[in-house]
């Protein structure tokens, strides 16, 4: 069933048309003022256009403008040359605030659909999980997550790890490839890491605006070296030049971990906390 305002704006296309005819009628019978009624009729059009693109409130405002100079040419005519006014010189000072309401009509469905299509676009950004360029979890289930997997480590069933990575070079990477090609590198990017990867370890987006990522490792200090070293040997061996073409861009990644150790000593460490923590020991990671 429609809603009211797709109602609204089918009677708005009716009437738009009907109004359409009876002018085209108007200005074809009177011979007498063609000219004018031509001239009249293709600043209605462009109204409707303006109105169309912006609002009411500026098509009334035309409107008015519009109405009288017209009114001021009649009463010109009159006065000046002495031809009297007749019914149809009204036409025109009905016709277009009718048009200019009649198209605000038609276009009220679209405005309620662009707005229902804003809200949902808002709703989903505000509930979704999934990163939809790489596919990995971002920063809203890693916030989730922590928290179990804190949990986990406090009673001594896991030795956590977070590792953070970033580029070194991020800005000059996206300037160098543009956003055609941005979002192939980074499900290359990402398929990189998640081969470099155990089953058990979880990687996530952090930051998508200076492309973070972050990866609960279910190791010690030791078995999170042997990953990052994993991770490094992996970019030597893997083709990006396929995307990055003609440019030969080198990939340095900076790359940061923070053992739980408060998890073990019973410690409570919150999920942004945790974060911040691997990115203090990420800033000392100089290349």
């Amino acid at each position: 069933m429609k809603n009211k305002e797709q109602v609204i704006s089918d009677l708005g296309v009716v009437f738009f048309l009907v109004l359409t005819f009876i002018t085209i009628v108007f200005t074809a019978g009177d011979s007498n003022n063609y000219f004018l009624n031509l001239v009249m009729l293709n600043i209605t059009f462009l109204v409707i256009i303006v109105t169309y693109f912006t609002n009411l409130t500026l098509g009334l405002v035309i409107n008015g403008v519009l109405i009288f100079a017209y009114i001021s040419y009649t009463i010109f005519l009159t006065l000046g040359v002495g031809e009297p006014v007749e019914a149809k010189s009204y036409f025109w000072i009905v016709a277009l605030p009718l048009f200019t309401f009649v198209v605000s009509l038609m276009t009220q469905g679209n405005l309620g659909l662009q707005k229902q299509v804003r809200e949902l676009e808002a709703e989903n950004e505000s509930l979704a999980t999934v990163d939809p360029d790489t596919g990995l979890r971002n920063l809203r289930t890693f916030t989730s997550d922590a928290k179990i997997f804190i949990g986990m480590a406090k009673r001594g069933q896991i030795e956590l790890s977070l590792m953070m990575i970033k580029f070194r070079h991020y800005k000059e990477i996206k300037r160098i490839l543009g956003e055609d090609r941005l979002p192939l590198f980074m499900r290359k990017m990402t398929e990189v890491m998640i081969r470099s990867m155990r089953v058990e370890d979880t990687v996530y987006l952090i930051d998508k605006e200076d492309i973070t990522f972050g990866v609960f490792l279910i190791t010690d200090t030791a078995g999170s070296e042997i990953v990052e070293t994993r991770i490094k040997d992996q970019l030597q061996v893997e083709d990006f030049y396929s995307i990055t073409a003609p440019y030969d861009v080198e990939i340095d990644l900076k790359i940061g971990v923070f053992h739980c150790d408060k998890c073990e000593k019973g410690e409570m460490v919150s999920p942004l906390e945790f974060i911040e923590k691997a990115r203090k020991e990420m800033e000392y990671d100089v290349g």
